[in-house]
């Protein structure tokens, strides 16, 4: 539930319609609900993903950090390739290889090892 309120202020900022605000703050607090319990069986699973997860938070904290240099140096060629079409692929690939890399390996090779 607490989760459903950053939506409702997302929502607000691209719609006045009260009704679809409404239906979609209900379709995301049944779509965490259902998710959240797969993702806890999955991790129950494979331990390691939450080693994953926190990496992946990790990442996502230095892009954001590095959107402050983005924000104030907008001119520069750094500021320019955080912001280009190459960063987004290059961070989207190493999140999704945090993840699919152990599972493929624990599935492989047995390492690291996944719960029974």
């Amino acid at each position: 539930l607490a989760f459903s309120i950053d939506n409702v202020f997302a929502a607000v900022a691209f719609s006045d319609n009260i009704l679809l605000i409404t239906l979609g703050v209900f379709i995301g607090i049944l779509a965490m609900r259902f998710i959240a319990q797969w993702f806890v069986r999955l991790m129950q699973k494979f331990p390691f993903l939450e080693t994953a997860a926190f990496l992946v938070i990790a990442i996502l904290g230095v892009k954001l950090t590095l959107s402050l240099y983005e924000h104030f140096y907008p001119d520069t060629t750094f500021a320019h390739f955080l912001s280009s079409h190459t960063m987004e692929i290059m961070v989207s690939t190493v999140t999704v290889l945090l993840f699919l890399v152990p599972v493929m390996t624990s599935y492989l090779f047995g390492f690291p090892k996944r719960a029974k």
